[in-house]
């Protein structure tokens, strides 16, 4: 299939378009991008590394560091070892760290769900399984020309 700029340009402008959305969402409540994502992220999961949290937003190891100890120094956030390795340890919200999660991500959230609902199960599907193949592709690719450069 021959992919026409005006098409590629689009699906450039989306991309560009979703993340400035993300980037505003986060202006307008005072967090800078690496703490929504570790927010979001631990609310979410719990419990995770570092690395989990790396690999999951693609932010810089030390932005996410960053945000760890503020969270920590702020009593948000507790470092947890792993009982069979210890040299491993997961991030996890304290108490007052989920409350404080949950009255800022929840917004986000909600937000996302009036989007979800208004483009409907189909939809979101399609642009899920979309999303992921394309930017698998990307960094496949990507990857391959910074080896060969």
């Amino acid at each position: 299939m021959e992919i026409n700029m005006d098409t590629t340009e689009k699906i450039y402008l989306a991309i560009v378009r979703a993340n400035k959305a993300y980037e505003e969402w986060n202006r307008q409540n005072k967090m800078p991008d690496y703490m929504s994502v570790l927010l979001y992220e631990l609310l979410l999961h719990k419990k995770l590394t570092q690395k989990e949290l790396v690999n999951l937003s693609d932010l810089p190891k030390q932005s996410i560091n960053k945000g760890i100890h503020h969270l920590q120094d702020l009593g948000y956030v507790k470092l947890i070892k792993d009982d069979n390795d210890r040299r491993k340890k997961y991030c996890s919200l304290t108490k007052k760290g989920e409350e404080y999660a949950y009255k800022k991500i929840t917004p986000l959230i909600e937000l996302e769900t009036k989007v979800s609902n208004i483009m409907g199960k189909e939809k979101m599907m399609q642009l899920s399984q979309l999303s992921c193949e394309w930017s698998e592709i990307f960094w496949s690719l990507l990857k391959k020309e910074g080896e060969n450069k």
